[in-house]
Parts: C-alpha cells; sequence; structure tokens
C-alpha cells in the first residue's frame, strides 16, 4: 500500500521530533528539546510484534513545529488548556478520556496521532498513539493527496451548487456507480455537510412520499442515533434514554435492535411485525451498522423481513450508512446493505466521505424525490456541496479505489477477528463475543462467568490499551460495554500486529488485577 510508504520511521525509545523530521528531509526544522514519549519496550526475539511504524512527511514540519511552539507560550501544560477550554464551553460538549488524561491531538498520519503533553524546562513533550476509533479518516489522517486537492481547490474558488462545475457531476456518478441498479428507476444524489444534515433530509424526502405526510409514524431502532438536529433527535433513543426518555415519543415506534449475543434471530423478527403492526405508509431509517449498539449488524433474513413489511404497508425504507459506508465491511460491500437481497429507496452517507472534511450524501430513487421535487420548495444548502468539499469527496474516492481499501478492510479485519476470537478462547470469563466484519468490530466484554455486562472492564480495558500502551480505543454498547474497533480504513498489518498484542496483554492485566483483589476503576473511561 503505497500510502505507507511515505516517511517512515520505526522507533522504541525516547526520541527528539529533530531526528524523525530529519529523517524526512527536514533536518533544521526541530529542536532537539522537542520530544515523543517512548512507546512501551518490546523485545525484538520475544511475543512482542514490531513496534507500529511513525509517518511524518516532511511538509508537515514547519507548521507542527510552529503550531508546537504557539501552544507552549500560550499553555504549559494539558491542565492548563483544558481549564481555559472548560471556562468557554457548555458541559454538553464533552471530552474523551477527562477521566485520566484528556489528548491534544495537534497531529495525525495515517493510523497515528500526535498530542501536545506539556511544555517545562525540557521543551515540548508529545505521545503518538496508535489510533483504532475514529473511522471519519477513512484513508488515513491527513492523506497527502485528499490535502493536496482541498488547497488546489481552495486556492482556485470555494463556492455553491448554483454554479456549474465539473467535480460535483463527477462525485455523483462515481456515487452512483457504487449502488445497486434499480429497475425502471434510478438514483440522484443531494450533496449536504454531515450525516445529521443528510438523515434530517432524507427524513423530509420520505415523509412527502406518504399520503399521510408529517403524520407518518417513524419507525427506529431502540438504540438507535441518526443525529443531533431536533428532527432527528427524536427518532434517536441512544439519546433520548441519556436524559431518562424510554418510550417512543409520539408519532414514533421502536424496534428492538437485533443483537444476536443476548437473544436468537427469531426474536427479533417477530419484534418487526408486532412494531409494524397496525401501521400505515410508515417511514423506517435503520442504521446498517449500530456503533453506539456495540457493534450490531442485522442477522441473516433480517432486512428482508423487515424491508418487506415496511413496503408492503406502503412505506418508504432509509438505510443509514454512515457507519458502513464507503467499503468498511470490505470487498462487495461498497454500502453495508449490499449481499441482504434488498435496497432501500434512501441511502445516506457521510463521516468517512470527505476523510475529514464536511460532506455528506442523500442517494435517492428518482421515483421516491419526485414529490419532494414537485412540492416546489428549493433545496439550497449554502455549503452543502461546496466545491472544496466536493474536491475532498473526490479525492477521497479516487484513493479508496488506488489503495483497494475494501480490499484491506476484508483482509485486516479478517487478521483482528481471528485474533479476537482466539482471545475469546483464551479468556472465557472476560470476552463474551466478538462481532462484526471488516473494521467495524466489537468486543463484548463480560464481568464473570455470569456473563453479566463488564461496563467497569471495559473502562479499565479502555484506559490501560491509551495510558499504557498509547492505543486508543472507543467503548459503546447498551452497558457501554463493547470495545468498538473502527480505525482508518489503512490500517495495515503492523497496526493490527501491534494492537492485537497489546490487548492480550492488557487483558492478562486485567485478570491478574481481578484475581489479585486489585482491580479498581474510578469513573468510566468518556470516548
Amino acid at each position: 500500500m503505497e500510502y505507507f510508504d511515505l516517511g517512515v520511521l520505526c522507533f522504541t525509545g525516547t526520541i527528539s521530533l529533530s531526528h524523525i523530521w530529519a529523517s524526512s528531509a527536514a533536518r533544521c526544522l526541530a529542536p532537539s528539546a522537542t520530544s515523543l514519549k517512548p512507546w512501551p519496550e518490546l523485545n525484538s526475539r520475544g511475543s512482542a510484534p514490531i513496534p507500529p511504524k511513525m509517518l511524518r512527511p516532511s511538509a508537515c514540519a514547519p507548521r507542527l513545529l510552529y503550531q508546537l511552539n504557539s501552544l507552549r507560550q500560550k499553555f504549559d501544560s494539558l491542565s492548563s488548556l483544558q481549564e481555559a477550554r472548560t471556562s468557554v464551553t457548555p458541559s454538553c460538549q464533552s471530552i474523551s478520556y477527562s477521566n485520566t488524561k484528556p489528548l491534544a491531538v495537534m497531529s495525525g498520519e495515517n493510523c497515528y496521532l500526535t498530542s501536545y503533553e506539556s511544555a517545562g524546562q525540557h521543551g515540548i513533550e508529545a505521545t503518538v498513539y496508535l489510533d483504532t476509533r475514529n473511522n471519519v479518516p477513512s484513508v488515513g489522517h491527513s492523506n497527502p493527496v485528499v490535502v493536496k486537492a482541498i488547497a488546489e481547490q481552495a486556492e482556485l474558488v470555494n463556492t455553491n451548487t448554483r454554479y456549474l462545475h465539473p467535480d460535483f457531476v463527477e462525485l455523483k456518478q462515481k456515487i452512483i456507480q457504487t449502488l445497486p441498479d434499480v429497475p425502471d428507476d434510478d438514483w440522484q444524489v443531494i450533496l449536504t455537510n454531515s450525516g445529521s444534515e443528510s438523515n434530517d433530509l432524507a427524513l423530509r424526502i420520505a415523509k412527502c412520499n406518504t399520503k399521510s405526510g408529517d403524520r407518518g409514524v417513524v419507525i427506529t431502532t431502540d438504540i438507535g442515533y441518526h443525529g443531533h438536529t431536533a428532527s432527528l433527535i427524536s427518532v434517536s433513543p441512544y439519546k433520548l434514554k441519556s436524559i431518562g426518555e424510554t418510550s417512543p415519543r409520539k408519532g414514533t415506534k421502536w424496534l428492538k435492535h437485533p443483537n444476536t449475543y443476548t437473544r436468537g434471530a427469531q426474536y427479533y423478527i417477530e419484534d418487526v411485525e408486532e412494531t409494524l403492526k397496525d401501521t400505515v405508509e410508515p417511514v423506517l431509517i435503520f442504521e446498517i451498522g449500530m456503533s453506539v449498539g456495540g457493534v450490531i449488524l442485522p442477522p441473516e433474513g433480517y432486512l428482508g423481513h423487515l424491508v418487506n413489511g415496511v413496503k408492503t404497508r406502503g412505506g418508504t425504507v432509509i438505510f443509514d450508512c454512515v457507519q458502513t459506508g464507503c467499503g468498511r465491511l470490505g470487498v462487495g460491500k461498497w454500502w453495508g446493505f449490499e449481499g441482504s437481497g434488498v435496497t432501500p429507496d434512501i441511502v445516506t452517507v457521510g463521516k468517512p466521505l470527505g476523510n475529514g472534511h464536511p460532506v455528506s450524501v442523500v442517494c435517492v430513487k428518482r421515483s421516491v424525490v419526485k414529490n419532494f421535487d414537485e412540492m416546489g420548495m428549493e433545496y439550497f444548502n449554502t455549503f452543502g456541496g461546496n466545491t472544496v468539499s466536493v474536491a475532498a469527496a473526490l479525492a477521497t474516492v479516487n484513493e479508496m479505489e488506488r489503495l483497494k481499501l475494501m480490499e484491506n478492510c476484508t483482509r485486516i479485519g479478517g487478521v483482528l477477528k481471528a485474533g479476537f476470537k482466539k482471545f475469546m478462547e483464551l479468556h472465557p470469563n472476560t470476552i463474551g463475543d466478538v462481532r462484526g466484519e471488516g473494521l467495524f468490530l466489537g468486543v463484548e466484554l463480560i464481568a464473570s462467568s455470569e456473563r453479566d455486562p463488564g461496563t467497569s472492564e471495559t473502562s479499565w480495558v479502555c484506559s490501560k490499551m491509551k495510558d499504557d500502551f498509547r492505543v486508543l480505543t472507543t467503548i459503546d454498547g447498551e452497558h457501554d460495554s463493547v470495545i468498538v474497533v473502527k480505525p482508518p480504513q489503512t490500517f495495515g498489518d503492523i497496526e493490527a500486529e501491534y494492537f492485537l498484542w497489546a490487548f492480550g496483554q492488557v487483558l492478562k492485566k486485567l485478570e491478574a488485577s481481578k484475581r489479585y483483589g486489585s482491580f479498581k476503576v474510578g469513573k468510566k473511561t468518556p470516548t
């Protein structure tokens, strides 16, 4: 994979940024007082793998140095930076790892993030982390091809969809080529800024396609999350439950999320029948991959039964592929629903499409968007489909093809999943389930052989992976008991090997601490 070959350097001990940058032909740009904290000691002859590669193209060196020095002048420590943020930010916006030590991410490269630590008499300290939690940079943090496309278009012009532009057409054509054929119909594409905007628009279009209009019942899952607008919060039980709302709001119904770890598939198929009973022209909005649910993928046959039930009642089907679009599930699945035998009326995707630049799409059948068009209200979004975002998305899609990332997701995802299943055999009282596909994986931790959710254990593992092994993970699931692995889709062999080694070490430490009575968990790790 060519992207992995850009200016790489392996290291295990404390090393100055000047050494890294010198290896990338930027010899005079970094003071030797600027240092990176060491990776964990790794035995070259033991069971430990080669340490991960730190990617540092020379182009970013002067900018990062300037940023770090500027930061040093303003904040002498991470705590002072955190205090300053808290003074100007409401508490509804959380900070990851605030129970241990938050991150001040100043740069990223491929699957690695560099976090500012402190600036004292010995200079600036920073830590490099392996990132397995951020699925937005699908083709790697700071991918040079995407960065170049953004810069070049920004230098020319950044304007909106009311003007003609070839990239606007080319991006839509490329996206349509990835979608399944629809007999006697075709696809159209609308560009927005985020998954939330796309899902909000998808609901508007779907409701225009029903005779009952805004009064049509919306069907979602009982742990679904579709975005932060008012209309989407109302159909996002994951958010509603966090404020004590445990039953559907008026005009909505909740399906039980099909978690076959807790119940068999037939139970959820029967729940579909019960939920759809007496509905007319329902609007289904369904996450193909439920990350906040703890990596839930629908069991075989479930989607067909669900979609058929909605369509026979005159309804409209929206598949939210924000988590599982752009090939994350691997070969043959640009969209997470492919292979299920069903095709939705509307598909949305956001997170991975621009590799971190805000761009999202609504893909809708022409026959379904017809009523929305004929209503006569223009859909204009000032920044949705702007030329810079389109350039970012087009470059991202082209990079996915060039780097063969669907194949990479299948292969590396298979390596990780096999490793997790081996750990489940070795630690049957700690791991209850391994699930997912491609680079969308979940490891369900349990508290004991009684299989109670391992909420405390999961928080402990997440913190240890970060603090002891410099690996960033995330926590999700109904009981916050699932380690979710959804790294950039450029995640390679060396990253997978190191991650599995570190995860195995942490599992051993966890069981030892519980065995000898030293297991303690403070505040839950927020991720």
